[in-house]
């Protein structure tokens, strides 16, 4: 007895239908083996963002300032803001916060705030913004 199943019965099969191949299928060798037409350029990485970089970050936010603009995690939530859309780039410390802020080029405030936890983290997150903050800052003058 056979076990209920999906198909027809074994041994049991419809025709074929009239637009089927007639002849079994036979696998042809390849023509001519592939090679990439002379136009195709190889993948070429882009070039790397130049100036220099800041990266600060706590167990829920975190923030990234670098030659490609500004970039916040919110927790999970991701926001960037290339140079082209940041009209001013604003930082303070609040106690073991970091606050960096930026005035978009359409008039609004987007800012993340980084817990540092010990001052004396705070105060190397500071030592090393405050450079990249002044060259930012200095290209976003020169912008006018």
């Amino acid at each position: 007895m056979s076990t209920p199943g999906f198909g027809p019965p074994p041994g049991q099969f419809p025709p074929p239908p009239s637009h089927a191949p007639q002849q079994p299928y036979a696998p042809q060798a390849p023509q001519q083996p592939y090679a990439p037409q002379a136009s195709q350029q190889p993948y070429a990485p882009q070039p790397a963002v130049v100036g220099p970089e800041f990266v600060a970050f706590d167990k829920s936010n975190a923030l990234v300032i670098d030659g490609a603009g500004i970039s916040f995690d919110l927790g999970g939530q991701v926001a960037d803001f290339p140079w082209e859309q940041v009209a001013q780039l604003h930082y303070t410390a609040q106690g073991v916060h970091l606050r960096v802020g930026i005035t978009h080029t359409g008039g609004w405030f987007h800012e993340c705030v980084v817990n540092a936890k010990k001052q004396q983290k705070m105060i190397q997150w500071l030592t090393e913004l405050g450079p990249v903050a002044a060259y930012y800052q200095a290209q976003l003058a020169s912008r006018g």
